[in-house]
């Protein structure tokens, strides 16, 4: 095809590591990739140098003739690169914007929606092999292909979960992370070396989310028979006020949610405030 055939199917509006995120991965992008715009002609081609795809705009005017457009920024580089995108003459009703690796503030969505275009997110995410993408309309539609190009399923979040779904991924992450600590701390004390303590704590709880990966629910030490009480108060009394505390609350949670074995709950919870009077 000759140079003057060429119709690209997106142009971008890019600044920082772009030759990092999800935009350099697509397989297609020398042939669909079209103008790249940025805060400056300079910046743009330093992007297109990187990515080895796209024509570095003279202005970000130029994104006008294109039906999709992907951004993506820095989160420093991400309030300025938005205002050029902005001011740009660019006639939005029915473009679709889709940021990438990047989020998307409320605000800026509605900045453009609010001119007539469609606007998605297409992130990674914790999840392995997973990308997140959120929107609406065609935008949406898009960012749903753009991950089948890159090889990787996509799991869908509406704007109203979208807090939900990342409380998930601090679960499952960050508010994890101590509790393996503990559990590696608790092992040393009992004598297993440090980097042996590391590696059992991390087994441990690999088995326990392939288990509930398999039956779910069922998975749950205690979802047919009750626990064995005693050990288990006795087992919280071994431990310092602030694990036992989370510990406690950690299986009390789970004895409710469950609805199973209120007995249990009954004597761990007198056991606890026992203690604390004691203290």
């Amino acid at each position: 095809m000759r140079e003057s055939e060429f119709q690209p199917e997106y142009g971008l509006m890019g600044a920082g590591a772009v030759n990092n995120s999800l935009v350099a991965r697509l397989p297609r992008k020398l042939q669909a990739l079209g103008p790249v715009a940025a805060v400056s002609f300079r910046v743009a081609s330093r992007v297109v140098n990187s990515l080895g795809a796209g024509v570095a705009a003279r202005s970000a005017d130029e994104l006008n003739a294109l039906r999709f457009i992907l951004f993506h920024s820095s989160p420093d580089q991400f309030p300025a690169l938005t205002e050029v995108l902005a001011l740009a003459n660019i006639r939005w009703h029915g473009k679709s914007l889709v940021f990438c690796d990047c989020d998307c503030s409320e605000d800026t969505r509605q900045l453009f929606e609010g001119r007539g275009a469609h606007v998605a997110v297409l992130r990674r995410s914790q999840l392995p092999g997973r990308l997140i993408v959120e929107g609406t309309g065609a935008a949406l539609a898009f960012a749903h292909r753009l991950a089948k190009d890159l090889g990787v399923k996509a799991i869908e979040i509406a704007a109203e979960n979208k807090q939900a779904f990342e409380m998930a991924l601090t679960l499952g992450s960050a508010a994890l992370s101590p509790l393996i600590d503990q559990t590696a701390i608790l092992l040393r004390q009992c004598g297993v070396r440090d980097a042996e303590a590391s590696k059992l704590a991390a087994a441990l709880f690999e088995q326990t989310a392939r288990e509930y990966a398999r039956t779910g629910r069922q998975s749950w030490a205690w979802y047919q028979r009750a626990p064995d009480d005693a050990r288990l108060v006795a087992q919280l009394n071994a431990v310092g006020d602030q694990l036992r505390r989370m510990a406690a609350e950690l299986i009390l949670f789970g004895l409710e949610d469950a609805g199973r074995h209120g007995e249990s709950a009954i004597t761990i919870r007198d056991a606890l405030e026992s203690r604390d009077a004691a203290d």
